[in-house]
């Protein structure tokens, strides 16, 4: 292993410091780092900090984090990839980064117009065919990596599968590390990374921005790699309201095959601004400016793989295992949703007004025992990816517990009185609510060997409804777990 368990929590506001740096406030958190918003002194500029939880111990761990560091400084100068200012370890020895803010956030899952997507395609083509021309591969180009500057321009972040040239053994990165519905299809059978996936990548990015979802993956997720290799033996299918020419350029650039695909990121930026688009002609779509955040859109089952040819894939696979065992990985899918729980009928009539929607119980509960706390526990298990925090309103993605994720619910409480907001700074100071959700209740919490992982392990946080939630009445909030250092693939709580 190169990292080793971070410290049990995640450092509050008032706990970081970096030299030259004023912290001001959470972005966003994740599975693996917290990104802040901080003000560099020396220049009066915001910026985003972003702190790794996991800590750098030996001389590899260095070269790596460095490689990255190297990759994404190396390319700041071009106007298409997110500025590296900075970088270094904290005392602790976990690494930082100090990048351009992008207050537009990402482009995951996002829908726009063929004229916004092919220009997209051009401009993050470009960055891709710089980074090459350098030696750089990105490795990991798929929309929640596409952000969106102050200024409303796309930029590509995030280099760390990044390799540079001569980085040695640990440049290679293991299948867990990839996001299979943008990977190519190479990716899973060991064949070493070249600028080519980086192609097929960001045409799936290209086609995920214009219907809703990467190419041949279905909405369920894959379970293993022979499911996987087989998805990528399918046709493209045509995308509803998209021209066929913009189609013909993605479906070249998807070719399963490195002799059929599209030979480098300038050629697939030049096939994609060679696509004549009117105007006039293209099918509505909300602007990806940061001032108006485009709607999550789910396609119909016409543009994904429909139930029938699921199965046909799911015997195919059972084939092409033959002897061999299965190979579970991160990241299958990322469906967005805005944290809401299912509709349910809770158990308890007396919780009904509060946690409406949700399934609850307070016997054999840790958290209902926190004096004037009013919590519960939920039924149903509740997984989520990492949270996104922007001027205090909290979104997360609701999976389902047997992907990864970065999150479990382990315990639901009503806003107090005296702190009716969504604001999750706010919220998390809260006398009554740090009762609730805490270490020593999420402990208590466990079940079965989750009981067996050590205590230093276990971080816990507040998740409150997202504004538009509370402004609809939604008056709870969630105690969340996270596992540092690890996204799981089960349910720790139920």
């Amino acid at each position: 292993m190169i990292e080793r368990p971070a410290p049990c929590t995640l450092p509050r506001v008032s706990d970081l410091s970096v030299p030259g740096y004023e912290i001001k406030g959470v972005l966003g958190q994740g599975g693996f780092g917290v990104v802040y918003l901080a003000l560099q002194s020396a220049v009066g500029r915001e910026v985003a900090l972003k702190v790794d939880n996991r800590v750098l111990l030996s001389d590899r761990d260095r070269r790596r984090f460095l490689r990255e560091v190297t990759a994404a400084g190396a390319l700041s100068a071009h106007p298409h990839v997110v500025p590296v200012y900075d970088a270094g370890l904290l005392p602790d020895g976990r690494p930082y980064m100090v990048l351009e803010l992008c207050p537009g956030g990402s482009l995951a899952g996002r829908v726009l117009s063929p004229i916004e997507a092919r220009d997209v395609g051009v401009r993050i083509a470009d960055a891709l065919a710089a980074a090459h021309a350098q030696g750089v591969l990105h490795r990991d180009v798929k929309p929640g990596n596409i952000l969106l500057n102050r200024y409303g321009q796309v930029a590509l972040s995030d280099f760390g599968l990044a390799t540079m040239p001569a980085s040695g053994p640990e440049a290679s990165v293991t299948r867990e590390s990839l996001t299979p519905s943008y990977a190519p299809p190479e990716a899973f059978e060991l064949a070493e990374p070249t600028p080519a996936g980086d192609v097929y990548a960001l045409a799936a990015t290209v086609y995920a921005l214009l219907s809703g979802r990467p190419p041949r993956f279905p909405e369920s997720g894959v379970p293993n790699v022979a499911m996987i290799l087989a998805l990528h033996r399918l046709p493209v299918p045509d995308i509803p309201g998209v021209p066929p020419q913009l189609t013909a350029v993605l479906r070249q650039a998807l070719a399963t095959g490195l002799r059929e695909r599209t030979p480098s990121a300038a050629a697939l930026r030049d096939a994609l601004a060679a696509v004549p688009l009117d105007p006039t002609s293209s099918r509505p779509a909300a602007p990806f400016a940061p001032s108006l955040p485009a709607p999550v859109t789910r396609p119909s089952a016409s543009h994904g793989v429909n139930k029938a040819l699921v199965s046909v894939i799911a015997a195919l696979s059972l084939v092409i295992l033959g002897g061999g065992g299965l190979i579970v990985y991160r990241q299958i899918v990322q469906a967005p949703v805005t944290g809401e729980a299912g509709p349910t009928v809770s158990a308890e009539p007396e919780k009904a007004s509060v946690f409406a929607g949700l399934d609850t119980y307070t016997e054999n509960c840790p958290a209902a025992k926190v004096r004037d706390g009013g919590a519960a526990c939920v039924r149903e298990s509740e997984c989520w990816g990492g949270l996104v925090i922007t001027a205090g309103d909290t979104k997360a993605r609701r999976l389902g517990c047997e992907e990864t994720h970065s999150w479990e619910t382990f315990a639901v409480a009503p806003i107090p009185k005296d702190a009716q907001t969504y604001v999750q700074q706010d919220l998390a100071r809260h006398p009554t609510i740090k009762r609730v959700c805490n270490r020593r209740v999420l402990l208590a919490s466990r079940i079965g060997t989750a009981k067996t992982i050590a205590a230093a392990r276990w971080t816990a946080d507040v998740m409150p409804p997202s504004q538009a939630q509370f402004e609809d009445g939604v008056r709870y909030y969630r105690c969340i777990a996270h596992l540092t250092g690890q996204e799981p693939r089960r349910s720790f709580f139920h």
